[in-house]
């Protein structure tokens, strides 16, 4: 088996394990009627009525298996996705919202979870499931912010290569429903349930924290978008509502969590790359997480990459990255950052080192196109030659979709319904000797 299939397979495996059933199966039971979740048990008796609430795009499966174990129990449910589904809620809806810019769908999204949650009372119980995505799919601008900007205002924040922790503090001040400002629209117990897809698991940032709370200000909303050279860009409503909050003329997130809204973290990349650490022993390849994220843009990426390696080239390893890059995208071509970064390290390999490298999304989307990623080796930048691809050309056009759909080294695995940042892997072959060269 070659490299590249050994690493194509281990994408695929690992895919499956984290399947976000998988994931609620592993961290919930019920027994006695007592639902016990991490560790953590809450006796289902003392409530009046039990509620199914959710956003994300693991939503669906995350749903599924908690309507198999809860059963009759739940009251009602209300879920919100990013993608088509035929789901059957048994008292309940199935609602598909809009990904990655919020559109009019969003907003009713917004509407319909506030409105659900004041309705409930002292002696109720939610299950909210969250995971990436929740962002854009879940939205209600803060007055007299329009719609439109603020789709204006994400769309510079994505294409300005602003990291999702500063875009979602910026969200969270424009917003009715980010920040912990969900979680004020109800005084009944909560267990949120979470698929995390940020470094760290910060509860602070996932889908910009709906029930939890927020470290950030309008201070830091301002700062970061000047930091980006985005705040003059921003529409004036938007730039109004930060300065107001400046001055104290609304009020500010919370910054303290909800004594009555329990959070619990059942994935995260890191259970990713480890079980990647797993398959890859399995397949006798020894392998290693790599504790420091892929964070940044793709160019500084692929320079501590290329550093990496040539530090690393002394024998056969595979190291394991998470994290997720970014791409000040300057053309109108298909990809992502991934696909990009594959692009991007393909450009500069010169066949001194024998690198096979994998990079991928877990929500099997990489940017605005039908490929979660893309999978070279020493190879690649031959073959591309060979063939007359202009691998420059792709990457000035920021194309990298279309590159890889000829060289056939797209990885296509079609919509996951998870998400759980990226998997980056480094297969490093070491060096033959001189007797071997001679041999």
């Amino acid at each position: 088996m070659s490299n590249k299939t050994l690493l194509r397979k281990t994408f695929d495996a690992v895919l499956k394990e984290v399947r976000p059933q998988n994931l609620i199966r592993q961290g919930c039971r019920l027994k006695n009627n007592i639902l016990t979740v991490s560790g953590h048990s809450y006796d289902l008796d003392k409530y009046k009525n039990i509620y199914l609430l959710g956003s994300g795009k693991a939503v669906v499966p995350m749903a599924v298996e908690i309507q198999k174990l809860l059963k009759e129990k739940i009251s009602n449910a209300l879920i919100i996705g990013a993608y088509s589904s035929d789901v059957k809620l048994d008292n309940g809806i199935y609602f598909k919202s809009s990904h990655p810019v919020p559109t009019n769908k969003s907003l009713q999204a917004g509407r319909a979870l506030q409105d659900t949650m004041a309705s409930f009372t002292q002696d109720d119980l939610f299950i909210y499931l969250l995971s990436g995505g929740n962002s854009a799919l879940v939205e209600l601008p803060e007055e007299p912010i329009s719609l439109a900007e603020f789709q204006e205002a994400t769309s510079l924040m994505l294409k300005g290569a602003m990291p999702i922790e500063k875009i979602n503090s910026v969200r969270k001040h424009i917003s009715q429903v980010k920040g912990g400002k969900l979680a004020g629209k109800t005084k009944a117990q909560g267990i949120v349930l979470v698929l995390s897809d940020v470094i760290g698991d910060d509860l602070h940032a996932i889908g910009s924290a709906p029930l939890y709370c927020d470290t950030t200000t309008f201070e830091d909303a301002k700062v970061f978008l000047e930091e980006y050279g985005l705040f003059e860009k921003m529409p004036q409503s938007i730039q109004d509502v930060i300065k107001e909050g400046q001055k104290g003329l609304r009020d500010e997130t919370p910054k303290v969590p909800y004594e009555h809204i329990d959070h619990h973290v059942l994935g995260s990349n890191r259970l990713v790359l480890e079980k990647v650490q797993k398959l890859l022993s399995a397949s006798g390849v020894d392998a290693s997480v790599v504790e420091k994220p892929i964070e940044g843009d793709t160019a500084k990426v692929t320079e501590e990459l290329l550093q990496f390696s040539a530090a690393h080239e002394d024998s056969r390893h595979c190291y394991i990255f998470g994290g997720e890059s970014t791409v000040l995208v300057q053309g109108e071509g298909k990809g992502g950052r991934n696909q990009h970064l594959c692009l991007s390290l393909l450009s500069h390999l010169d066949g001194k080192i024998d690198i096979t490298f994998l990079s991928a999304a877990t929500d099997g989307i990489d940017g605005n196109s039908d490929a979660a990623g893309a999978v070279i080796d020493i190879h690649s930048p031959v073959d591309a030659r060979l063939h007359n691809i202009d691998v420059q050309h792709y990457l000035d056009t920021f194309d990298s979709n279309s590159f890889f759909a000829q060289t056939g080294e797209a990885l296509v695995s079609g919509p996951t319904h998870n998400n759980l940042l990226d998997i980056v892997m480094m297969l490093i072959e070491p060096k033959p000797t001189e007797g071997e060269i001679d041999g």
